[in-house]
């Protein structure tokens, strides 16, 4: 086979996996992490909630000046590590009740005040 039509059909599946699917991706969210002057740290918002079944994508921004993560052991949402300076999309379902924290796990973090609450809708 011709090199010419091997390179392009290798990229396929990658530019196919950035086209954005919205119907999957649900209500957006932003969120913004970094650190505050005095050393605390922030999640915000800090309370975000949703209808029960709802699909959440949560757009991620690290302003801070150090890497931080975004997850929720409870609420089912996996590790994803935001360097600093960047954005990253983490799609959820939410489940049909409970309240959850969502937080940075590296150490010292979410003591710091890096977590909010994911909470149904009142």
């Amino acid at each position: 086979m011709n090199r010419r039509i091997l390179l392009p059909l290798a990229a396929l599946p990658l530019l196919l996996s950035a086209v954005p699917c919205s119907e999957s991706e649900g209500r957006p969210v932003d969120v913004v992490l970094g650190e505050n002057t005095d050393g605390s740290m922030y999640m915000r918002p800090a309370s975000i909630s949703f209808t029960p079944g709802e699909t959440i994508t949560f757009y991620v921004k690290n302003e801070g000046s150090s890497d931080h993560e975004f997850e929720s052991d409870e609420a089912g949402i996996e590790e994803v590590i935001i360097p600093r300076g960047r954005t990253r999309k983490v799609t959820w379902k939410a489940p049909q009740s409970g309240s959850y924290p969502v937080y940075c796990d590296m150490a010292g973090h979410r003591a710091a005040g890096m977590e909010a609450t994911l909470g149904p809708a009142r």
